[in-house]
């Protein structure tokens, strides 16, 4: 089994569910540096580190690669055909959690790095590969990394996140809409395809803005409401402002990601049934679009907020998480790239499409929004599922889609 496979296995067997991501940061820094290249890492905590290498002459473009090192849970033992964290190879796929989400693509652009640096190819610009920490719970290490000015010179970012799914899926009436054609083009673009899996170039996803409203009250014995102040109802005038301005939002719409998405996913108040609530709370997943930024959003939110209090509420709001949306146009030399390259490396029509779930491109963007930005990577849509799996014959040809890629952004 060649290297490239053999230390793709090595890295999914170590286990970096949620946390303990140093084992792969450590793994990465030692094998390029035995290809000459150097390397920084950046701790989180003392068990969660991110790591930074760089290639090139710096005289031009950064162009960044973004993987990360976590994986999610392992998910029920009994329903896996393999360990989760064995590697197993079988038929030429590669089982095992992280397979496809996303240490495929991690070790896909740390193999490109290492052989651009062996070809001696001239790099009129620098290469930055970035391998992350927590990006399945928060982007953490992404974050990290842009607030520590890594983000801030990227022209482009390569995002190694899984972009394929297997080639059948094709005749599936939901995956026929989310890309717009009927059966006859699926079944066209299945034919066009001389592999086992068909990719996407995913050059837009949605944001998110997740934020809980908090309502204090006074609790009182339900005789005697009039004693107390009950949280439920300032709440529920909140909910009710709010909905009439999420209607609002339906005027926004990105022409790849359609529409801003709200809704309200929890609401909690009381203690018991006979007595006035003192606190009552409610939560909100907004997936967002760049059409109108989470800032803009919130501050309509708070206005809501701070409107109803002078009327006597006690309503206070509490950010969750706050991620940027992204949209590259197609025309960007980016996208251009990963299309002219990715259809003659991958034997297939590469479709461009938006999709819902975020990256830790939402961190990269939030401190420099002009960053291009493309997902695209080995990998499938197993991931986060049991019996996770990576085709091999995929994970080759990325290594050398990023190595051209690169070479055509920095020439």
């Amino acid at each position: 089994m060649d290297e490239v496979v053999e230390t793709l296995r090595d890295i999914i067997k170590l286990d970096t569910v949620n946390g303990n991501e140093k084992v792969v940061a450590d793994y990465i820094a030692n094998l390029l540096q035995e290809h000459g290249i150097a390397s920084k890492q950046i701790a989180y905590t003392p068990e969660r580190v991110s790591l930074v290498a760089e290639i090139g002459d710096g005289n031009g473009p950064v162009i960044g690669f973004d993987g990360h090192e976590d994986i999610v849970a392992l998910g029920d033992s009994s329903k896996w055909q393999v360990d989760a964290l064995s590697a197993a190879v079988k038929d030429g796929k590669l089982f095992g959690r992280g397979a496809a989400d996303m240490k495929s693509g991690l070790m896909a652009g740390v193999w490109a790095m290492i052989h651009l640096k062996e070809s001696g190819v001239p790099l009129r610009g620098t290469l930055r590969l970035m391998a992350t920490v927590g990006e399945e719970l928060g982007q953490y290490g992404a974050r990290q990394l842009a607030e520590a000015g890594y983000a801030k010179d990227l022209d482009a970012l390569i995002v190694g996140e899984p972009s394929g799914a297997d080639k059948r899926l094709l005749a599936q009436p939901q995956i026929q809409q989310m890309l717009q054609i009927d059966a006859a083009g699926a079944q066209k673009l299945a034919d066009a395809n001389h592999t086992d899996e068909q990719h996407f170039i995913e050059l837009a996803h949605k944001g998110s803005l997740t934020y809980m409203i908090h309502s204090r009250g006074v609790a009182a014995h339900s005789s005697m409401p009039e004693i107390g102040k009950n949280a439920i109802g300032p709440l529920v005038a909140f909910y009710q402002k709010q909905e009439a301005y999420f209607a609002t939002l339906t005027k926004y719409r990105n022409p790849v990601l359609g529409p801003i998405t709200p809704v309200v996913t929890m609401i909690k108040g009381g203690e018991q049934i006979n007595t006035v609530p003192a606190s009552a709370e409610l939560a909100v997943k907004i997936r967002t679009i760049p059409e109108l930024s989470n800032a803009t959003i919130t501050q309509a939110v708070q206005q809501i907020i701070a409107d109803l209090n002078a009327q006597g509420a006690e309503l206070s709001f509490e950010l969750i998480s706050d991620f940027t949306p992204m949209h590259t146009a197609e025309d960007r030399p980016l996208i251009q790239a990963a299309d002219v390259i990715g259809r003659a490396v991958l034997e297939q029509a590469l479709p461009k499409i938006g999709v819902s779930g975020g990256t830790d491109a939402s961190s990269f963007l939030a401190v420099n929004p002009d960053i291009d930005v493309v997902v695209f990577g080995p990998g499938n849509i197993t991931a986060h599922q049991v019996n996770e799996y990576l085709d091999l014959d995929m994970y080759h040809r990325f290594i050398k889609i990023y190595e051209r890629m690169i070479t055509r952004l920095l020439s």
